[in-house]
Formats: C-alpha cells, structure tokens, sequence
C-alpha cells in the first residue's frame, strides 16, 4: 500500500454514528487517493440526525404499499423489492452523511460534496486506498449481527460476491462498474479485513458502496443452511426470505396481501420502531383514503394529486426532499425520425415544461436542465437552452426536413398516473407544431420489455434516479455505449459522450475530471437523447406525528430513522 499523506478524519463528523462505528477521512493527495485512516473517537455526529436512545417505545408502523415486491433478492427490480432490500440489508460497505435538509426533522444524503467528502464507513470503520485507486482494503467493525445472530466477517462478504458473479445482476453489475474481475480479487486478510485488488482505476468505489443493497451482503452462514446440491446459492430460499444484517427481518409475506416485518435485535442501536405491518393496496385512491381517515401511517408511491388533497389534512404530513429523479421525454433512436439531432431539438422547444411542472405537479419540484441532477457536484444548467416556444419548434423541424410535421407514437406505463397526465399535455403541444401524436399506453411489464428492447418510437418515464453522485456515472449508466449498455434505452451513441463518460469511470477527482463533467452535460444538451422535464423531489405522506427522516439516492423511506414527536 503506498501512501502520499495521513488524513485525520473532520471533528465535526467524526465519532459513533447512528449504528456506532466511526467516520473515516477524505481522500488526500492530489488525485484523492492516497491512503487514510479512522479518525479518533469523537462524540455522538454534530449534524444532529443521531436521536437520543428511543428503542424502549417499541412502535409499531402501519403501511399501505402498492403492491407486494416480486422478490426480496436481486432477480427483481421494483420499487417495493428496493424498500425490502434496504430495510433488511441495509446497505454495502459505505453510506453517504446524513446532513440537515433545512427543514426540521429531515436529513438528506450529502450528494453535493466532491469526491468521497459526502461518504462515511456504514459496515467498514476504516479503509484504505492504493494511490492509484486499483487496491481497496476494507476493515470491518466487530459485532455486526444478522438477526439470526451470526457475526459479519470477511467469509460474509466474500461469499456475497461470488454469489453475484453467478447470478449476474445488481451486484454483478456493480463488479464491472468497479471493474472487480472476478471474485478471486478479493483477498482476505484476516477475520474483518479483505482487500479488493481491481483491474483498473476505480475513483467512485466508495460512493458505489454507499448505496449498494442488490445481493447482500449476506448472512452466508445462515444462507448456506438453505442451499442444496442443486442450487448452492440459496437463490430459492433468497427469492422469499432474507439473510441480512439491516435493521429489519421479514416474518410474514403473503403476496398481494400483506407483510410484516420485525425489527433485528442485533442491529445497534436498535430502531425506535419494532414492528411494520404492511398492508397491499394496489390502488392508489384507496391508499389515499387509507392514510385519510388515519387506518395508516404511510401511504406509499401517492401522485402528486393525492398528496396536495392529503395537504388539506391537518392529521397528514407531506415530507418533502430535494432528489434525483429525472423523468424525461425519450426519442428512441432506432427508429430514423427519432435519430435526428433536429427532430430532438425541436421535439424540446414544444414541450410544456411549465405546464406540466403546474398541472402535474403543481408546482412542487422543479424543471431538470442538466443530465446530472442539481444536487449533486458541478452541475450546471447553462447549456440547457430549452424552453416551450412553439414557433422555434417549426423552424427547427423544418431545417431537420418536417415541414410538416411526423406521426409520432408516444409510449408510456399506464400503472404511473402522472406520466399518462404529461403525455397528455405533450400530445397538445407536439400536435400544436405538426408532430402529430398518438398515445400508446402499456401495461407496466410489457412498457418495460418494449422498452428496454428499444422497439418504442418515443417514451415518457421516470425510472431513473442515479444513487452515485457523479456525471460520468449517471452518463455511463444511463446513456452511455448502447452496444455494451442494455439501461441505454433510447439508443443514444455519441462517439465522444461515450470515451468521456467511460474515461470519468477511472479518472480521479481534479481539473480534467470537472472539465469532462461539464463537456459531458452539453453534449446531452446539444444531442437531446433525453429531453428533461420536472424532478418532483422526494415527497411521502405520513401520519402526523412521525420525524426524523432521511433521504437516500435510493428514494425509499428507511423506517429505522424514525421515530414519533
């Protein structure tokens, strides 16, 4: 390991946090990677978001979820998987600071901090990085307990990553990102210390880790009980039990139905809530209802409509953060109208953005003008020209050959209220300059395959939010070399966009990395494979009465923060 300078971790954020390890140093040196170590054990975090001890009032939660998660493991993508994920695994090795919103009793994730100054240890209380960030050594803090009571140890995490590089997703994904090759380069030191040995340069490997719950880590002890000859990883007991170390601990799961989950007596400190029971309640009216007349304590995925009439409730509270949603307008570019720069272009001067940040959202939120979202670092929406003018819209359809207009086919999922309410208003504008528009509606799944297989002509969605706080990140992910890239959905490739963002993958923080930042943010303003309409911020409805609530890139409510008033 080599080594430019020691870093002692910042006063102000060191000490045992709310599950009691404690916060390690920023990245010194030039590029950010030189080694450092565990600052001293300091008081309780000075940012306020670590209550006093509340875990003897033992509440019991109420919630109406919109529908049952598919899979508690990682064959399953759904918003409701995402949330039991989190709850009983918690997270990877790393997590972002909490730090004060600026609304009392909410904490946001520290997005906006450049380089890992927003990352703090969550299983890990120290680590140290090589120079050139290719090798990673984590130590783990002693006594971390699943609630079958089985101790976290370097075995856990070892067998975790195998288990990813056979079942091939979320974390599988996450090894290439951080081009971990193959479970081998992993080498374990000692009980609570392994290192990570990577093929290239990984600069964004501790804000990969801060939010990464896809496939563990897990209780290998407890999941190797349940394996058999025929499936050694447990993927069947996986796909409907849990083996984690989070907070939270499945007990009962009856599909469409209901859910109950209890909290981990081995999590310290224990959450001040002991017991969820979670009701399903596929519609979202009746959900509204629910929390209405105060059957429940949370009402999950509400549209904006049903919050601002729940507002009117002073039983009600609406908790609202800014996040990192971009819901957007996708011309897929395998169809050869949609391939033009000038159809995209014109496509962004007729759409209403006012109109739909009002009579969508009314008002809550506020209109995307970069690729990266607005919380996190260098971004900017200088590049973003962009605004609802019918007359330049013509003129530049005319110039990409459409002087009277095309058929357009805009394609959506039905099961989300609010993208069939801007589709609606996309289709009057567009129909106003000669784009003349038909709505496609779909069935969520089928949305989803269509789309992933990029056969839609144009979309509208909003199922990206970027949990890694970078530009390179989001690009690479998101519209980076549709070839190799399966999440490229509109079929977006950009010779340059895609060297600079797979560059910013490897390339540590400084001057040339913000330059390649900012050039990649005008690309997408110049190119237009997305065009940007409201991010709506994170906003959940709950009884009153509840505080202490923190929000993560992963947009899910961490019921272990709180706690009631």
């Amino acid at each position: 390991m080599s080594s430019d300078r020691t870093v002692t971790a910042d006063p102000l954020y060191c000490g045992l946090r709310r599950r009691g390890f404690l916060r390690c140093a920023a990245a010194a040196g030039a590029g950010g990677f030189a080694s450092f170590v565990v600052g001293a054990n300091h008081a309780l975090a000075a940012d306020g978001s670590v209550p006093a001890d509340k875990s003897a009032a033992g509440y019991t939660l109420t919630a109406a979820y919109a529908a049952s998660p598919p899979a508690v493991d990682e064959v399953a993508f759904t918003m409701e998987t995402e949330n039991m994920l989190a709850l009983c695994y918690a997270g990877d090795l790393m997590q972002y600071k909490p730090v004060p919103s600026g609304t009392p009793g909410i904490y946001v994730a520290d997005m906006a901090a450049q380089g890992d100054g927003g990352v703090i240890g969550r299983w890990a209380d120290k680590w140290e990085s090589s120079a050139d960030a290719k090798t990673w050594t984590f130590h783990l803090r002693p006594g971390i307990k699943s609630w079958a009571g089985n101790e976290m140890t370097s075995a856990d995490i070892v067998w975790t990553w195998q288990r990813a590089f056979v079942m091939k997703s979320a974390r599988f994904f996450f090894a290439t990102v951080m081009a971990l090759e193959k479970p081998a380069n992993i080498e374990v030191i000692d009980k609570y210390t392994f290192r990570f040995h990577l093929a290239q340069p990984s600069p964004l490997q501790l804000k990969l880790m801060a939010m990464s719950y896809y496939g563990g880590p897990f209780d290998a002890t407890l999941a190797k009980q349940h394996a058999t000859a025929s499936d050694p990883w447990a993927k069947d007991w996986l796909k409907n039990h849990d083996a984690g170390f989070g907070p939270y601990h499945i007990v009962k799961n009856i599909p469409g139905q209901e859910m109950e989950l209890t909290r981990n007596e081995n999590f310290l400190p224990l959450p001040p809530i002991k017991r969820i029971l979670i009701r399903i309640v596929p519609d979202a009216a009746t959900r509204t209802a629910l929390l209405d007349r105060g059957a429940v304590d949370y009402a999950m995925r509400l549209p904006e409509r049903s919050l601002q009439a729940l507002a009117k409730n002073p039983a009600v509270e609406i908790v609202r953060a800014k996040a990192n949603f971009i819901p957007y307008i996708g011309p897929v570019e395998t169809n050869e109208i949609m391939a033009k720069t000038k159809v995209r272009q014109a496509m962004a001067y007729a759409t209403p953005y006012d109109e739909i940040h009002q009579k969508v959202y009314f008002g809550e939120g506020r209109l995307i003008k970069s690729i990266t979202p607005a919380i996190f670092p260098n971004y900017t929406d200088k590049f973003w020209v962009y605004k609802y003018d019918p007359e330049t819209a013509k003129k530049v359809l005319a110039e990409a050959g459409y002087p009277n207009g095309f058929d357009l086919k805009l394609s959506y999922d039905n099961s989300i209220a609010e993208m069939a309410e801007v589709a609606v208003l996309v289709k009057s504008a567009y129909d106003g300059v000669g784009i003349r528009t038909t709505l496609d509606p779909l069935p969520a799944a089928v949305y989803s395959e269509r789309k992933l297989r990029r056969q839609l002509m144009c979309q509208v969605d909003n199922f990206q939010w970027p949990w890694v706080a970078d530009t390179g990140y989001t690009g690479w992910v998101y519209l980076g070399n549709p070839k190799t890239n399966v999440n490229n959905s509109v079929d977006f490739d950009n010779s340059e966009f895609n060297e600079l963002v797979t560059a910013m993958m490897h390339l540590p923080d400084g001057p040339e990395r913000t330059k390649k930042d900012l050039r990649v943010q005008e690309i997408a303003a110049q190119e237009v494979p997305w065009i940007f309409l409201v991010e709506p911020g994170w906003r959940e409805a709950f009884k009153k009465g509840w505080t202490n609530f923190h929000w993560y890139p992963d947009n899910n409510v961490h019921f272990e923060w709180l706690y009631k008033t």
